[in-house]
């Protein structure tokens, strides 16, 4: 049996959970699949969650939930990927063979998994006229779980969009501005780095872990751990960022200004205070180093070495964690190679994004 729905949201985290209340909420036909049943459990007993925070509080009917993710794309003609960057590639396989001729793949956040889903495809025969890619570098609202079936929600003022290659940017963004704020940029590697995790959660993480480990999580982050020294090394991973922004021809942007573009500002990060506010003390998450290392400043030390941009406080962060975690993260990561960059020299990486031929 194929789903009804116009829109399939793949995943099922308070993020995926959010964003398919939000579509609901504004009138549009939403599948969520997920191949865990115990993940489903909660919200197919309740029939949807209930949600506060940004969105209008109450209940929000999700009557169209799947485990069979091949199910929940058939019919869809925009499918948002609203999973960890560690998850992307095995998702998009699974529902690949079921994605139809026009359908458009977006991932929430990206970290580039557009370029490597795209690469993908073509080896399978499905060309850039038939699948259009992109991605985004934040999904478009924060969350988190309250019960096994509610979320708390903070909607963000507009996420960055980029479309892998750039010459499918209005198939995608006309579609996505109808469902939320989007700032249009000219290819998917923009949001793939500006991914603010890959900032606010790598270097603090190394710097604060002997006090993760003794509290064994409860630890706020955000709240606690952002100390003076702590910002400090945050900025010089930013410094990182721009300066490969500036070689790779990307708009250059810090990541004070990106803040205050999606409508929160840099006190987030740098001033004490709890990001959901009184009454909910974040914690810790596993993905804040096995996500945002592999998929963020393994990232930027391989673009890097593409650019020719020195990136000793990344390259310095994925060494410690990778000894900490015992984990070889630089092997884990998405690499040039599958991002479809390696053998491109700096020069001829911009043509590339737009086009996608080498």
């Amino acid at each position: 049996m194929s789903s009804s729905a116009d829109i399939a949201v793949v995943g099922a985290g308070p993020v995926a959970l959010s964003l398919a209340a939000l579509l609901v909420g504004r009138g549009r036909k939403c599948v969520v699949g997920n191949r865990s049943p115990e993940r489903l459990g909660p919200i197919r007993q309740r029939g949807g969650v209930e949600v506060d925070g940004d969105l209008d509080p109450g209940f929000v009917p999700l009557p169209e939930l799947t485990t069979d993710l091949g199910q929940a794309v058939r019919d869809a003609s925009l499918v948002l990927y609203a999973l960890p960057a560690f998850a992307h590639l095995d998702a998009f396989l699974t529902t690949l063979p079921h994605l139809g001729a026009g359908t458009r793949v977006v991932f929430l956040s990206g970290s580039g998994a557009s370029l490597e889903a795209a690469c993908r495809a073509r080896e399978s025969g499905r060309g850039y006229d038939d699948l259009a890619f992109g991605e985004t570098a934040t999904p478009p609202l924060s969350a988190r779980m309250t019960g096994p079936a509610s979320v708390r929600v903070k909607l963000h003022a507009t996420t960055r969009f980029g479309a892998f290659p750039g010459i499918n940017t209005e198939r995608i963004a006309d579609e996505l501005a109808q469902l939320f704020a989007v700032t249009v940029t000219p290819t998917a590697l923009d949001p793939a780095v500006n991914n603010p995790n890959f900032l606010i959660h790598p270097a603090p993480m190394l710097l604060n872990y002997a006090e993760v480990e003794r509290s064994r999580g409860e630890l706020s982050l955000i709240n606690e751990g952002m100390t003076e020294g702590v910002l400090r090394v945050l900025d010089a991973v930013d410094a990182e960022k721009m300066a490969l922004q500036q070689a790779l021809g990307l708009e250059v942007l810090p990541i004070d200004r990106f803040y205050e573009l999606a409508g929160t500002g840099a006190g987030v990060y740098r001033s004490p205070g709890e990001n959901f506010g009184a009454g909910y003390r974040d914690r810790i998450w596993d993905r804040y180093i096995d996500e945002d290392v592999p998929y963020g400043t393994v990232l930027y030390a391989s673009l890097g070495r593409l650019a020719g941009v020195p990136t000793p406080v990344s390259d310095g962060i994925n060494r410690l964690l990778s000894v900490v975690k015992q984990t070889d993260f630089e092997q884990r990561g998405r690499s040039l190679a599958a991002l479809g960059l390696a053998g491109l020299d700096r020069a001829a990486v911009p043509a590339y994004l737009r086009t996608g031929d080498r």
